[in-house]
């Protein structure tokens, strides 16, 4: 699915590669015991489920608090 969705992002000569830019974003318990999935809606209708650990959602969630912060 990401490969799918990055060949569709257009890529500027000289730039760095696209980023996928999800229009929303949720998280709900994995079956997996200490995981939390992670599900990016795009535009076109795609579904990405990403599973991430207990520690690595953790991190995620500073890193985009910090971030939210200075906006």
């Amino acid at each position: 699915m990401a490969i799918s969705l990055l060949s569709e992002a257009t890529q500027v000569k000289g730039e760095p590669g696209a980023a996928l830019e999800p229009m929303a974003a949720g998280t709900v318990s994995s079956k997996e015991d200490g995981k939390v999935r992670m599900q990016l809606l795009f535009e076109n209708g795609a579904v990405l489920p990403v599973e991430l650990s207990g520690d690595a959602a953790a991190a995620l969630e500073q890193g985009i608090a910090r971030e939210l912060l200075k906006s």
